[in-house]
């Protein structure tokens, strides 16, 4: 009986330890467990703790986190700021002292250049003293050329040509039998830049006319005569002025042949004309001297003219005065 009761208590005694034991066993895990999960939360994120004054840990709220962000990026901000702001002042502090030197550069340039130029007028001037009093006496006392290339300055020289017409008046015994007629002449000339001295052509043809029946004895009126020329003339510009100087004052005179028709010749006493023609077509020599005055007008000179004629024919020489209008082009 009592060792019944023994094994029994045994029995009894061993259950209740390996109860325990399970349940202590069960318990350790739930604290490992429960451990490692705290662990692995405090590793994944860091929990901003307080104290309060009374020494208790405050546990941090979700706005206090967002706070702790805005200030994080407000501090961000502020030093990306500052560093801008830094660079920004490197960069002005660097572009000013490459401006003051260019400009220092610059203005030690331009002292040299004065400096080198002062020195250069110095020597010039040390050098050229008699030349420059020389000039100064040109200067004051000038001298005015008297028909030179000066007095005709810088014009348009060379080849010219011309038209021109007006009347021809008959002087001497001829005049007792023709009065005035008219004319046309071309002038062809070459005048040299730059000199009073020219050349000119003069090719011409003038007409009288018969004088009526009875003016001077005649019982007829006599044909017209035609006079044809061509004469060699020499210019000379006796002063010019207006643009290219193609204004001027000028003499003119030569020599050459004419060519006669319809002169009739015979007796006056037989109320016929006596002349210096035989009734037939003549050429003779003659000259011709005169002078003229031209006016710049556009391109061209607009040119009055006139000069005395005579020709070497039989008995008495045949006179007239041609005087012309005209223009000419250079």
């Amino acid at each position: 009986m009592n060792l019944r009761i023994s094994l029994a208590s045994a029995a009894a005694v061993a259950l209740v330890f390996g109860a325990t034991s399970t349940a202590s066993a069960q318990t350790d895990t739930t604290r490992r467990t429960m451990s490692d999960t705290t662990r692995r939360a405090t590793s994944q994120r860091r929990v901003r703790v307080t104290k309060e004054s009374t020494g208790e840990v405050a546990t941090p709220t979700r706005s206090t986190a967002r706070a702790d962000s805005i200030a994080r990026a407000d501090s961000i901000n502020r030093m990306n700021t500052m560093r801008a702001d830094s660079t920004a002042r490197a960069d002005s502090m660097a572009r000013a002292d490459s401006i003051s030197r260019m400009e220092r550069m610059r203005r030690d340039s331009i002292t040299r250049d004065s400096t080198a130029r002062a020195d250069s007028i110095a020597r010039a001037s040390s050098t050229t003293t008699t030349t420059t009093t020389t000039t100064s006496d040109t200067i004051r006392s000038p001298i005015n050329p008297t028909m030179s290339s000066e007095s005709y300055g810088v014009r348009r020289g060379g080849f010219y040509f011309g038209l021109a017409g007006g009347a021809a008046v008959p002087t001497g015994g001829i005049s007792d039998f023709y009065k005035t007629g008219w004319g046309a002449y071309v002038p062809l000339g070459w005048q040299p830049m730059n000199s009073p001295l020219g050349l000119r052509i003069d090719l011409g043809y003038a007409r009288f006319s018969g004088r009526d029946p009875g003016a001077t004895g005649l019982s007829f009126t006599p044909d017209n005569p035609n006079i044809w020329s061509g004469t060699a003339n020499l210019t000379l510009d006796i002063l010019r002025w207006g643009e290219n100087r193609r204004g001027a004052l000028y003499a003119v005179g030569g020599g050459g042949v004419y060519r006669f028709t319809n002169f009739f010749a015979g007796d006056r006493t037989n109320n016929e004309v006596q002349s210096a023609f035989e009734g037939s077509p003549v050429t003779k020599g003659g000259w011709s001297g005169g002078g003229g005055l031209a006016f710049p007008i556009g391109g061209a000179s607009l040119f009055v003219e006139s000069r005395y004629t005579t020709v070497n024919t039989t008995g008495e020489n045949t006179k007239w005065i041609p005087i012309v209008l005209g223009l000419k082009w250079r």
